[in-house]
């Protein structure tokens, strides 16, 4: 039924619209017979009220106030119920009964007004009208309300349908709407609603589900359903849950589900929707994150790790220059068959061998000096493939590849080869009973994910593949530590693949590995293309000056390690040159200047308190242009780039002195 429904046209009691005006009109009849057959009512001979209440007051005008009040309130309902029916016009339903209760309201108030007149007047023929009135009002509101009850009730039923099928026709608009799964299902689990997301994430269509138990649960996950279910029945709102469901392929995807329960009319639970959302885009971004953020850490890890290991290089460096240095004044002052001369070399072997450690603790730590150029990587592999398989060993099958079209990169090919040798040394102990090694290159526009690049940047690859043992993710973590080493004690060093990170990052390149326990190891190593060299004609050899000796030269040595310092002044001086030695930079500044002749070679250390070698050199050879520059250090932090500067000569602590003796009359010949 609608709004605009009237009466029907016979009620479920049988009375018709006509039936009951022809009853209204005989009730009317009727009461105007009864009141005009009666001559008492047009008497005047009545006293008036106030005589039945012998002077009391207090009772008089309580009884006044009373009526006055009531009327006024009377009145006031039916105007305010003619302005509502005023104002909905056409649109409000029954108006006619309305207009009755209003009618009924008024002869009510008027009846009221009358008793308050009728205190002081006895006009109770007045009085006896409104109350024949508000009778014939009241019976007729009474008749109406009566025959339209079944009426009446059918409309408020209609319009609570209407309003909750409003309800529902936007709650299903929302559910529509939603951009992730929306199910409600009854107490048997059978299917309700099922939005269009849904049918995406799970790929049923509504149809095909509607009415039934859709079949989004895994199996292992039946009990956990159960538990939930059972909470939401007992009133419970489960927000979030973290679990999985399955799709129509069988895909299995993580998900977070929310439900909650649903009520009836009555205020019964009447079954359960649930909202459940695809997290698997929000999953992978959380492993992104968490695996970018052990990136972060790793590489901070090994930033301090490398610092570490260059300042103990530094001054390992320093003693191992003393310790070699005094060896060899020592070995210079022995007769020549003297039998100390056996410990003497025992004492330098020595001392070369923590050398290399200490050299391998530089590459770690990105301090060495390298003399980058530009290089083909494909002669540095043809240059090692010849050591490879007496390295390797017979029981290892080595394949080499040369698939990059350029393979022109900007290194030093003595590191490069470092690498190679390295890393084939690390697949060698990864196969104890034999496998392949294959050792290729490509080239990339791109380094591998996670990696920090420079766009538009062509990279050389080379990737070292075997078939060893491989390594687990904890292993993998730390494989590039130095020291790290899962091999037997005495087995090694633990330096071998940290001296490779320290040299592919001081190159500007990227190494990432990828290993599985029982499937291998590959390194992919990517280093900056740049353009080939062009080889031309080398210049004539230097002219030999002829005078090589150090008599007439004369050298700055500036050291702030007093022990090497005097070490280094000892021999040169006992080599025929003039020294000048200097404790700091700002001593050996001091001495440049007030020297007033010729100054042949500035033989420095980098890292001094003050100034720098490199600065020291610049001002030197500002007041000197002739001077040569010798720098001597034990790491390269200080030199720009960890490069030479243009016609600078570098002696990588520790070396021999008789090294160092070479090197100046090399550097001689260029004065």
């Amino acid at each position: 039924m609608s709004a605009s429904t009237s009466l029907n046209p016979e009620s479920d009691l049988g009375f018709t619209p006509r039936t009951v005006k022809f009853g209204l009109l005989a009730l009317v009849c009727l009461t105007g017979v009864v009141w005009l057959s009666s001559r008492f009512l047009l008497s005047s001979n009545f006293l008036p009220h106030w005589y039945c209440f012998l002077g009391d007051k207090r009772l008089l005008w309580t009884t006044v106030i009373a009526d006055l009040l009531i009327g006024l309130s009377y009145v006031t309902i039916s105007t305010t119920l003619a302005w509502l029916i005023r104002r909905a016009g056409r649109e409000l339903p029954y108006s006619g009964f309305f207009w009755a209760f209003g009618l009924f309201i008024v002869s009510c108030g008027v009846t009221h007004f009358l008793e308050i007149v009728t205190v002081w007047r006895p006009v109770y023929w007045l009085s006896a009208t409104a109350k024949v009135i508000t009778a014939v009002a009241s019976v007729g509101t009474a008749i109406v309300l009566f025959v339209a009850a079944d009426d009446i009730v059918d409309f408020v039923r209609t319009a609570r349908e209407a309003a909750s099928q409003r309800g529902n026709e936007r709650f299903r608009a929302l559910i529509q709407a939603t951009p992730m799964p929306v199910i409600s299902s009854d107490l048997e689990g059978k299917v309700t609603a099922w939005n269009p997301a849904a049918e995406r994430v799970f790929g049923w269509r509504a149809e095909d589900v509607w009415g039934k138990q859709a079949e989004i649960v895994p199996r292992e996950k039946a009990q956990e359903v159960a538990n939930l279910n059972r909470k939401t029945m007992s009133g419970e709102m489960i927000l979030a849950f973290e679990t999985t469901r399955v799709n129509r392929q069988g895909l299995h995807f993580p998900a977070s589900v929310s439900v909650a329960p649903v009520f009836n009319e009555d205020g019964i639970i009447s079954g359960l929707v649930e909202v459940i959302e695809d997290t698997s885009e929000r999953k992978k971004a959380e492993l992104e994150r968490v695996r970018l953020e052990a990136q972060v850490r790793q590489a901070q890890k090994m930033e301090v790790l490398g610092r570490l290991a260059g300042g103990v290089a530094h001054d390992f460096n320093n003693l191992l220059m003393v310790l070699g240095g005094c060896s060899e004044l020592l070995e210079r002052s022995l007769p020549v068959g003297s039998a100390a001369r056996v410990y003497v070399d025992q004492i330098q072997r020595t001392t070369e061998k923590a050398t290399a450690i200490t050299k391998q603790l530089l590459a770690f730590s990105r301090k060495q000096v390298l003399e980058i150029r530009a290089m083909d990587l494909h002669a540095a592999l043809a240059a090692t493939e010849f050591m490879l398989p007496r390295l390797l060993g017979s029981d290892i099958d080595l394949t080499v590849r040369h698939q990059a079209a350029h393979s022109w990169i900007l290194s030093d090919p003595a590191q490069i080869e470092q690498i190679i040798m390295n890393l084939a040394v690390n697949s060698r102990d990864a196969m104890p009973e034999g496998g392949r090694l294959s050792i290729s290159t490509r080239n990339a526009e791109s380094v591998p994910d996670g990696a920090a690049g420079v766009e538009n940047q062509n990279w050389v690859v080379l990737e070292v593949e075997d078939t060893g043992t491989g390594m687990d993710d904890q292993t993998r973590a730390r494989v590039f530590e130095p020291f790290f080493t899962t091999k037997l004690d005495g087995k090694g060093t633990g330096l071998g693949l940290a001296t490779v990170y320290g040299i592919v990052k001081q190159n500007g390149g990227n190494i990432h590995v990828e290993s599985k326990v029982g499937q291998g190891t590959r390194f992919e190593i990517s280093l900056p293309a740049t353009e080939p060299q062009v080889k031309t004609q080398a210049d004539a050899s230097p002219t030999t000056n002829a005078n090589d000796s150090g008599t007439d030269a004369t050298i700055l040595v500036a050291d702030d390690e007093s022990a090497l310092r005097h070490a280094i002044v000892e021999i040169l001086r006992g080599s025929g040159y003039k020294v000048l030695e200097a404790e700091t930079s700002t001593q050996a500044l001091e001495m440049a200047q007030q020297h007033q002749g010729q100054l042949d070679v500035l033989l420095t250390d980098v890292i001094m308190p003050g100034l720098r070698g490199p600065e020291l050199a610049r001002r030197v050879t500002k007041v000197h242009p002739e001077t040569q520059v010798v720098y001597m250090s034990g790491y390269a932090e200080g030199l720009p780039e960890a490069q030479l500067p243009a016609n600078a000569t570098f002696l990588q602590k520790p070396f021999r002195f008789a090294t160092l003796l070479q090197q100046l009359k090399l550097v001689r010949r260029r004065i």
